[in-house]
């Protein structure tokens, strides 16, 4: 029976492999990268870090909410949330409250964030409405030009 079930398993991995093709297996790395014309590297992702500098590109639907008045994103690789307050201007604060470091627990309405963490309050200009933290949101510098922001942190 042993001789049985390890035919059986070698059998079945081989034929997965060959009914799915060795392409199936390259293309499941979510961390490929493209490489353009000018040899600059552009993430699948929608963004590039230069240091502590990120390139986004609205354009990319992980970013693509940001494009409207009110769209917001809590982008975790960056460790920061971005929000869309109007009049083409983007801002971003990192997603550590200053409460308690809570970071994955954000939402956004009436152009207020609140951590739910401990209902800490912050305006969209990252100043402390209400709740336990003892200061504001720390804020980063960001520049747009056209569908690209560039994040300094």
């Amino acid at each position: 029976m042993s001789n049985r079930r390890n035919f059986l398993k070698k059998a079945g991995s081989t034929a997965l492999f060959t009914s799915l093709g060795s392409s199936f297996f390259i293309s499941c790395d979510n961390t490929e990268e493209i490489i353009d014309p000018d040899n600059n590297t552009v993430s699948e992702n929608g963004f590039t870090l230069d240091g502590s500098t990120y390139t986004i590109e609205l354009d990319h639907p992980n970013f693509s909410i940001l494009k409207s008045s009110g769209g917001w994103y809590r982008f975790d690789e960056g460790g920061m949330l971005l929000v869309n307050v109007g009049q083409d201007i983007i801002r971003a604060f990192s997603n550590s409250c200053p409460h308690q470091g809570c970071r994955t627990s954000w939402k956004y309405s009436n152009e207020n964030f609140t951590c739910t963490c401990h209902n800490a309050v912050f305006t969209n200009l990252g100043e402390k409405v209400s709740g336990p933290a003892n200061s504001d949101m720390e804020s980063y510098t960001v520049s747009r030009d056209e569908n690209i922001i560039t994040v300094s942190t």
